[in-house]
């Protein structure tokens, strides 16, 4: 019910289910916790149709889920989620120009960086499933905000695309 949400991480806007079927390939009815990213959907449909997966395609298929062949709540370690300028009309700087904000959530904390500000979110969501209680400046969260932050930032440094492949020799 929350309207112009910004960019906000709660719960229930991020953590929204995925349902997949595919009647007469997968009978069974599986409900599993694992954590999965829309770019996950691409791959899983290529694999489902038989078609080779494009060079360097972020997403990783479902398949192997669907199929029953792993664990089901076991297919990433982290997700991540981000929003950029979603506040339009803010100011013209790279600090006022709207919102931009990055989320990494693993099975037990999410932390929310907001750029260019000096706060950001950390929920210990075992402990605070509601996101009451931020721990943003715990001392004693000090080394899982870092450890967040790190792969939050990896994670952003790793989704570039790099274009076409190089040729040449140098």
């Amino acid at each position: 019910g929350l309207i112009s949400k910004g960019c906000r991480f709660y719960e229930g806007l991020v953590r929204v289910p995925l349902i997949m079927a595919l009647p007469g390939r997968f009978r069974d009815v599986r409900r599993c916790e694992a954590l999965v990213e829309l770019i996950d959907i691409a791959p899983t449909l290529l694999d489902l149709a038989g078609v080779p997966h494009p060079p360097r395609m972020q997403g990783r298929s479902l398949l192997p889920i669907l199929a029953g062949e792993v664990e089901p709540d076991d297919h990433r370690d982290f997700v991540r989620c981000e929003f950029f300028n979603t506040c339009e009309g803010i100011g013209t700087d790279w600090k006022s120009a709207g919102s931009r904000a990055n989320m990494v959530r693993d099975r037990r904390y999410k932390l929310a960086v907001y750029h260019g500000q000096d706060y950001g979110e950390l929920y210990d969501l075992a402990e605070d499933p509601w996101e009451h209680v931020n721990l943003w400046e715990s001392e004693a969260h000090r080394a899982v905000k870092n450890r967040l932050m790190r792969t939050a930032f990896d994670a952003l440094a790793f989704s570039v695309d790099l274009g076409p492949r190089r040729i040449g020799r140098y």
